[in-house]
């Protein structure tokens, strides 16, 4: 399965959410996805071009898992998906309380940390788009 779109990034300086359109194809839970992100610099790309990759799988979350991701306390509910090694989804739930609360302390600490974790420290103070 591969689906591949174009992401505009002109005049935007920051930590930057992509999200999947709609009609992306669904992911295989228990299955490893490879993700690629490269930047077209003049809209090429060149075998000098500026590039990122990782990986997802995508998981059936146990039980308790399942029960703390529906919580109202988002940061609760990113703890606990940093806990069970749901990164992605940790990172979007944060980013998104960080976001809507920068001023707030206590998550600029917990954005710093998370970030800092995973030695990206470098990139704590960015604005989030």
């Amino acid at each position: 399965m591969q689906h591949q779109m174009n992401i505009s990034v002109v005049g935007k300086t920051g930590v930057i959410a992509i999200k999947l359109p709609a009609d992306a194809p669904a992911l295989t839970v228990g299955k490893n996805y490879q993700w690629f992100l490269a930047l077209k610099l003049d809209g090429q790309l060149s075998p000098s071009t500026p590039y990122v990759d990782g990986w997802i799988e995508r998981i059936q979350p146990s039980a308790d898992l399942a029960t703390t991701m529906q919580q109202q306390d988002a940061l609760k509910r990113a703890t606990s998906l940093g806990k069970n090694g749901v990164w992605y989804d940790c990172v979007a739930t944060l980013a998104a309380l960080h976001t809507a609360q920068p001023t707030n302390a206590t998550l600029s600490k917990q954005w710093e940390e998370l970030l800092s974790s995973v030695s990206l420290k470098e990139i704590v103070t960015a604005p989030l788009i």
